[in-house]
C-alpha cells in the first residue's frame, strides 16, 4: 500500500510555505529597500526629477511639493534619533518608521507643517522623503551637520553637476537659506 497525501493536503501545505515566506519579505522591505514609497515621496520625487533634468543651477523647494509645509530639513545618513530631534527642533516620535536612515543609499528630506492641536495634544505633521544618492541626488551639507533646516518662503535647493561613472547620479543638491545670500 503506497503512501500519497491528499489534495487538500498538499493545498494546506503550499499555504503555509506562503504565509511563512511573508515575515522574511516583509523584513527584507522594510531592512534592506528602506520600505514601500509613500504618495507623496513618487510625487516629489517624480517633480525633482523634471526639475534637475533643466539646466538651472538652483530650484525653489516649494513648487515640488502639493502638500502643506513650513520648514523643510536635509538630514543625512545614519543620524541618530537624538540628532534627529535636535536639528528639527521637537521630538519625533514616529523615528522608528523612518527605516532608510542607517542606509548609506539614502538622505532624507523632511517637510514640516505648523504645529497642531490634536486630541492627544500637540502633534507636529511631518512628511519624510527619501532622496536615494545613487539614483536621484546626493546631498552636501555644512561641514560637521547632520541635517539643516530652511523655512518655506526661503528655501532653494542648489545644483551641482560633476563627472560621475555611468549607474550614478552626477548632481549633488545644497539645501540653501535664501536669507543668508
Amino acid at each position: 500500500m503506497s503512501w500519497k497525501p491528499s489534495p487538500t493536503f498538499l493545498r494546506v501545505l503550499v499555504l503555509l510555505v506562503v504565509f511563512s515566506l511573508a515575515p522574511a519579505t516583509l523584513y527584507i522591505l522594510y531592512t534592506r529597500t528602506g520600505g514601500p514609497a509613500s504618495g507623496k515621496e513618487l510625487v516629489f520625487q517624480k517633480n525633482l526629477r523634471f526639475a534637475l533634468m533643466a539646466e538651472g543651477a538652483a530650484l525653489d523647494v516649494a513648487p515640488l511639493t502639493d502638500w502643506p509645509w513650513v520648514k523643510v530639513c536635509a538630514v543625512d545618513t545614519g543620524i541618530t534619533e537624538d540628532e534627529l530631534n535636535k536639528v528639527i527642533g521637537f521630538a519625533y516620535k514616529d523615528y522608528g518608521e523612518l527605516h532608510w536612515l542607517p542606509l548609506a543609499d539614502y538622505w532624507t528630506l523632511l517637510f514640516i507643517d505648523k504645529e497642531r492641536q490634536a486630541s492627544w495634544g500637540v502633534a507636529h505633521p511631518l512628511v519624510p522623503i527619501r532622496i536615494s544618492r545613487k539614483e536621484l541626488a546626493n546631498i552636501a551639507l555644512p561641514e560637521g551637520a547632520k541635517g539643516q533646516c530652511v523655512e518655506r518662503d526661503r528655501a532653494r535647493i542648489e545644483i551641482t553637476r560633476q563627472a560621475a561613472p555611468v549607474g550614478t547620479t552626477p548632481v549633488t543638491l545644497t539645501l540653501v537659506d535664501t536669507n543668508n545670500d
